[in-house]
């Protein structure tokens, strides 16, 4: 009797539930885990123009053939995935309206309800997925991927964040312009979507900054950040001119590195910078001790600062002279001045320390001014002490771009009473391709006062024989990676011996940097090169030891003057 009376009870409320529902004005659907439609109301039918038996007890892929493609599908399957409500505005095309769909899990399945959506709701829709969009590429922002990861954490579900940032972008805005490089971005966004996998979204950051979410870990997390470097290693072509870019990737997990997306960012970003400082295509994993590293550069930075603004200092900023010595007999001709700065509390540290920081803190125009000032400081004292001898300083890409450039050197140089022809400026050759206008005016000012031009690194950048031939340059500095290898690699011996030879056809200087052994130098000597600075001739030494060193092996000769053309003689240590 009383399992008669449930089952009486059960059928008149799903009756007065289905009249209920029926009287709603919503379309009302119920699939199972399985997508079949175990209940729908009369809304739902007229929609369809179909009959209850033709969509009860079958799944809608059956009844409906653009249901994979419709907007109930995407809701109802995030629901069904998630275990959570959801809800979208869409157009339909079964019915030809805008739709506002709500779904809920619901007895092992999904409930969906459909209704109008009015312009005012759709439109704040629209404006809403605006928001949460890139409006250049189309993906997803900042904002999105916030939300994204706490919907992830609200899940208690695992993931990786992977940050990375395109390499060599830049040129591509240099060369063909920035409307070039909007529609570059573009096309690299659609290549980064055509590999990402189910439950991977796309985000852009910034510029050239973008984020992969990816439930991927350990070697798969690798396989897809591989996927990701093939395809932004592939060729971008704009205005017929190729383009090979490539990028720096900062990796951290959830929830073992955090739970919040402003953590996880800063910490992907810490990998991020650590990552731009090596080559190839890097891929670093969060670790702590990188916030470590963080909080020490940070207090690096204000004491490199203070440094800049101190001369002398026994526990600050100073310049070691590496000589150049020249080959026909071993003479000095000449020094770099090379940065060096003794920590008051870490000790001696190098420059590969502090140099990136300094970059990434915008004090590379600064630090060339200090570095021109104290190497006129120092080159005074030369010849002070009889040894009139040209000294080279570095310069960087930002000191090239400085418009005081020509005006420091001039207002140093009459400070310190140097003639400019004892002052060579060395520039590494990417830095003079960067912006060849900027560089040819910048050479020309510089060459005006008599200062002498060296092209640094040379043969390892993009420069044209015309370009160089086009800028003042005084000598040209083999790169040392040509000189290593020149004794074992053929084709490295055939660039070293062009390179001289092109030099001198071109009225320049030859240094061979990094030589170290006498079969180096006996070979550079053959080449007829001019001058060799490296190792096998002298390390950089304090201001004193290189005063002895010059005293030495004095030249009679006057200095910079090109000598390769006489016979060589033996190499004098």
């Amino acid at each position: 009797m009383k399992s008669s009376r449930r089952l009486c009870d059960f059928v008149s409320s799903d009756c007065q539930l289905s009249g209920l529902l029926a009287g709603v004005g919503e379309s009302v659907v119920h699939v199972d885990a399985h997508w079949v439609v175990r209940y729908c109301n009369e809304v739902y039918l007229r929609c369809l123009g179909l009959r209850a038996d033709q969509v009860v007890g079958r799944t809608p892929f059956e009844y409906h053939p653009g249901f994979r493609r419709s907007i109930f599908f995407e809701t109802i399957e995030a629901c069904r995935r998630d275990g959570q409500p959801r809800m979208a505005i869409g157009y339909s095309t079964a019915v030809q309206r805008w739709l506002m769909v709500r779904v809920y899990p619901h007895e092992g399945g999904m409930m969906s309800l459909a209704n109008d959506a009015t312009e005012s709701v759709v439109r704040q829709f629209q404006l809403a997925q605006e928001a949460l969009r890139d409006p250049l590429t189309r993906v997803g922002n900042q904002r999105a991927m916030e939300q994204e990861i706490a919907t992830r954490v609200a899940q208690n579900v695992s993931f990786s964040l992977v940050l990375f940032g395109l390499r060599r972008f830049n040129t591509i805005n240099d060369l063909v312009g920035h409307s070039q490089g909007d529609l570059a971005l573009m096309e690299i966004a659609s290549r980064l979507q055509s590999v990402t996998r189910d439950q991977e979204h796309l985000y852009r950051l910034n510029g050239v900054e973008f984020v992969l979410l990816t439930p991927a870990t350990g070697a798969d997390l690798h396989g897809r950040i591989a996927a990701l470097a093939a395809r932004l290693g592939e060729t971008v072509t704009m205005r017929g001119q190729p383009f090979r870019l490539g990028a720096a990737f900062g990796v951290v997990s959830a929830p073992d590195h955090g739970d919040a997306p402003e953590g996880l960012l800063r910490r992907a970003a810490l990998a991020l910078r650590c990552a731009k400082r090596q080559t190839g295509e890097p891929v670093v994993l969060f670790d702590e001790r990188l916030e470590a590293a963080g909080r020490l550069r940070v207090a690096l930075e204000g004491d490199f600062r203070a440094a800049l603004q101190r001369h002398g200092d026994s526990d600050g900023l100073s310049l070691a002279l590496q000589p150049k010595g020249r080959l026909k007999d071993g003479h000095v001709v000449g020094a770099e001045a090379l940065i060096r700065w003794r920590h008051a509390e870490r000790g001696p540290l190098s420059p590969a320390d502090f140099l990136p920081m300094a970059q990434e803190c915008n004090l590379m125009v600064e630090l060339d001014r200090w570095v021109l000032d104290e190497a006129l400081r120092l080159q005074r004292n030369l010849m002070q002490l009889g040894h009139p001898l040209p000294v080279s300083i570095n310069l960087s890409v930002e000191g090239l771009a400085d418009v005081q450039l020509a005006g420091n050197v001039s207002a140093a140089l009459l400070r310190w009473g140097v003639p400019a022809s004892l002052l060579e400026i060395e520039i590494p050759e990417g830095a003079l391709m960067r912006d060849v206008e900027i560089s040819d005016r910048v050479l020309a000012e510089l060459s005006a006062l008599g200062v002498r031009i060296s092209i640094d690194d040379f043969g390892t950048g993009y420069s044209s024989f015309a370009y160089l031939a086009r800028f003042p340059v005084s000598t040209l500095k083999i790169d040392r990676s040509f000189v290593r290898d020149m004794c074992a690699k053929p084709a490295s011996k055939t660039i070293v011996r062009s390179l001289v030879s092109l030099a001198h056809a071109l009225s320049m200087d030859v240094v061979a940097e990094g030589a170290e052994t006498d079969e180096e130098m006996a070979m550079l000597r053959r080449m007829h090169c001019d001058m060799v600075q490296g190792f096998g001739y002298g390390r950089p030494l304090p201001f004193d030891t290189f005063v002895s060193f010059v005293s030495q092996r004095t030249s009679s000769s006057p200095a910079g003057h090109r000598v390769s053309e006489a016979a060589p003689s033996p190499f004098v240590i």
